[in-house]
């Protein structure tokens, strides 16, 4: 008798045979834009690990507010998960009024991108470094036109972090996207651009955009002559809005069912073919698993939120 019942849990767990059919992940955003693509890339890569295809579902619409609900209303039976982005999803909630998700909504399964601002300039701008940027808006306060994704955007939240801290003022022009506010740079609609690293990288690389500074605690991997916001100023200024992009499930899933799902994406996280694609494309990966996400997604809600005051 003891033996049958050493033996049963695993057999249960057999019997299910989860994913028995593809799976769906919700993307807040358009298809062809920074979050998607990313979501694409490893949608490829983990379904070997995962015995089924992951089919994207884009859910574009207010600043992601409808995909982030429709994950949050989501059947919890492990066909249906959802890329979601920080600090847009706490931005989202804490900004407008009768949103209809919490985020005690989800449950964690893993972080896979970091993805920092970084501030740009056209290739033959007369700023060659952040020293001259400064200068400038200092003696134009308000007057210097910085591009970014808004109103109300992870980009745009960055700048007025980094206004409050360095003492500045810029003139915050919104566009609909990084790929729209870069093009406005090169087109000199604006003097800079605060898009996503990502975004931003090829750009660079190819000598069209001049990177003045990236916002994080360390060197972007893909721009490592860029400085850091604190070795281009000397002042600590949070990377508040680095975009982090990880994979949650609605809450209440089968705990068998989520260590499938979660056992998945730590395997391709771990995959040569998948890194060697990202390394590729530009993608910066920064793995946290479910534990470490969970954690994360509580301390960096309460950084956004001390912060979130300055864009009201």
């Amino acid at each position: 008798m003891a033996a049958v019942s050493t033996i049963l849990p695993t057999f249960e767990l057999k019997a299910d045979d989860f994913p028995k059919k593809p799976l769906a992940m919700i993307v807040a955003y358009s298809p062809g834009g920074g979050t998607d693509t990313a979501a694409r890339v490893i949608a490829k890569y983990v379904q070997p690990h995962l015995g089924q295809r992951l089919i994207i579902q884009n859910k574009p619409g207010a600043g992601g507010q409808i995909g982030f609900t429709a994950l949050a209303n989501a059947k919890n039976d492990g066909y249906k998960i959802g890329f979601i982005n920080i600090p847009s999803i706490f931005m989202v909630k804490m900004l407008r009024d009768n949103v209809p998700y919490e985020m005690s909504d989800y449950e964690a399964i893993a972080n896979i991108q970091l993805d920092p601002v970084v501030l740009t300039v056209k290739a033959d701008s007369p700023y060659q470094t952040f020293e001259e940027f400064m200068d400038a808006v200092k003696k134009n306060p308000g007057n210097v036109n910085v591009g970014g994704d808004g109103p109300q955007s992870n980009n745009q939240l960055q700048v007025v972090v980094a206004e409050d801290k360095l003492g500045i003022d810029v003139n915050f022009v919104s566009f609909n996207g990084s790929g729209p506010a870069i093009t406005a740079t090169l087109g000199d609609q604006v003097v800079a651009s605060v898009p996503s690293a990502s975004s931003a990288t090829s750009h660079i690389q190819n000598g069209r955009l001049r990177a003045l500074a990236v916002f994080a605690d360390a060197r972007y991997k893909y721009l490592p002559d860029v400085p850091t916001i604190k070795e281009a100023s000397g002042v600590d200024v949070p990377s508040i809005g680095a975009s982090m992009r990880g994979v949650a499930v609605p809450k209440g899933m089968d705990p068998a069912r989520k260590k499938i799902i979660e056992a998945a994406f730590a395997k391709v996280m771990k995959d040569p073919e998948f890194i060697a694609h990202a390394d590729k494309m530009g993608l910066p990966l920064h793995y946290m698993n479910a534990k470490d996400f969970d954690a994360y997604l509580k301390t960096a809600a309460e950084s956004v939120e001390s912060y979130i005051s300055l864009l009201k």
